[in-house]
C-alpha cells in the first residue's frame, strides 16, 4: 500500500486529504507542525510527502524539503502552499520538490501527480 504523509498546519486541508485519499485506497499520515512532519517521516517511511512551505511552528518547509531528500532523494515531494511567489517555486524546484501546487488547489490535480509518482 502507498503511505502518503502530509505536513501542512491547516487541519481542514489535512482531513480533506486524508479522507479523499484513503478512499482511494492509500494509508494517510498527517502532521502539522515541520517538527512533528519530521518525526513522522522517520517512522512512518512514506513513498509521497505533501509538504506546505511556511509551518506555524517556524519550521522551514524548504529545510524540511532539504532534509527529505538527503534522506531519501527517490520519496516524491508535491510542495502545496498559499504562495505563489516565483522565487519559491524555484528554489522548492531546486531543493528536488516534484511538483509545486499553489493554494487553493484541485484534489483531483493533485490526484493525478500522486498517480504520477507511485
Amino acid at each position: 500500500m502507498n503511505k502518503l504523509l502530509i505536513i501542512d498546519d491547516e487541519i481542514d486541508i489535512c482531513e480533506t486529504l486524508k479522507g479523499f485519499f484513503e478512499k482511494r485506497g492509500y494509508e494517510v499520515i498527517y502532521a502539522l507542525t515541520g517538527s512533528g512532519g519530521m518525526d513522522a517521516f522517520e517512522v512512518e517511511k512514506p513513498s509521497i510527502v505533501i509538504l506546505d512551505l511556511y509551518l506555524k511552528d517556524n519550521v522551514s518547509g524548504f529545510e524540511i524539503l532539504k532534509e527529505i531528500k538527503a534522506k531519501r532523494p527517490t520519496c516524491g515531494v508535491i510542495v502545496i502552499t498559499g504562495s505563489a511567489s516565483e522565487d519559491d517555486r524555484r528554489k522548492a524546484m531546486d531543493l528536488g520538490a516534484d511538483y509545486y501546487l499553489s493554494k487553493p488547489f484541485s484534489i483531483e490535480v493533485l490526484r493525478n501527480i500522486i498517480s504520477k509518482l507511485v
